[in-house]
């Protein structure tokens, strides 16, 4: 199925019984000049399904981050209707558990402390918490630097304990904003592999936010394209939802994993280009 055949798509067309549910949603802000708002998302319809993978790529401003910090509890829409296993995202919740770019650690902790962060904080009994802590250190492979500091550690060990630091809190969706775009090209690729490698293991579903059109297809059971946005000079919309019909480990140089990239692309860059002709 192409990418403009996806287009026409419903949001339980694939039959599934939604995660989380975006219905409507709309996102304005007060305008910088000459008051009024600025809407930078409108008539968004989106659902994640239970452990589904969920990447949304588009160019820069079209609300992506933006998208996903609704989800997360962060922001509000201006309207429409968003849920997480049928009840309203009003603020966020252990649910959802957030990744960020910038890994968010306590530098004063050590790595263990660091996922033992979460269980602490919701009174889970020590011995239990231990157990988990010992169990997702095992799981992103940071079992010999359990004592070690963030300072200590490379920047994909630190994203990893930030990983493991969510995952401790058992959420039913993960929601990850770009969370490999500050590491190099060899670091990011592992970290793809240790990403799927997990979620394959614990199921969750994810909601994942990327400029990589490539990361995308590599992970994602489904890749959304958001288009528009203020800087395009309309709100983000969904442009396009494609199926990524590929079985994993998923191979970047076959004929079909490179069809797939191309297309992605030119949804892309089409508002990479408008951007450019209006600068």
């Amino acid at each position: 199925m192409t990418i403009t055949e996806q287009r026409a798509a419903t949001p339980h067309s694939a039959g599934a019984v939604p995660h989380v549910e975006l219905r409507g949603i709309a996102k304005a802000y007060p305008a910088s000049h000459g008051g009024g708002t600025t809407t930078a998302l409108a008539g968004i319809d989106l659902f994640v399904a239970p452990g589904e993978f969920v990447a949304i790529v588009g160019a820069s401003g079209c609300g992506k981050s933006t998208l996903l910090r609704m989800v997360g509890g962060f922001e509000a829409p201006t309207a429409g209707t968003l849920t997480s296993q049928g009840t309203a995202i009003t603020a966020p919740g252990p649910d959802r558990g957030m990744v960020f770019q910038d890994y968010g650690l306590f530098p004063w902790l050590t790595v263990a402390e660091n996922i033992g962060w979460g269980p602490r904080a919701r009174g889970l009994p020590k011995a239990q918490g231990r157990a988990r802590v010992q169990e997702l250190v095992a799981l992103v492979g940071l079992t010999a630097s359990a004592d070690r500091f963030p300072g200590q550690l490379s920047g994909g060990m630190q994203q990893r304990v930030a990983i493991a630091r969510v995952l401790a809190n058992d959420p039913a969706v993960l929601l990850m904003d770009e969370p490999f775009g500050a590491l190099d090209a060899l670091t990011r690729q592992l970290m793809q592999q240790e990403l799927h490698k997990i979620w394959r293991e614990l199921q969750p579903a994810v909601l994942f936010v990327t400029h990589s059109v490539e990361e995308a297809l590599f992970l994602a059971d489904r890749v959304v394209v958001l288009s528009g946005g203020p800087t395009h000079g309309l709100p983000g919309y969904v442009r396009a939802v494609v199926d990524v019909d590929l079985a994993h480990p998923r191979d970047v140089t076959s004929p079909r994993f490179n069809d797939l990239k191309r297309e992605l692309l030119a949804q892309v860059l089409s508002d990479e280009h408008s951007a450019a002709e209006q600068a």
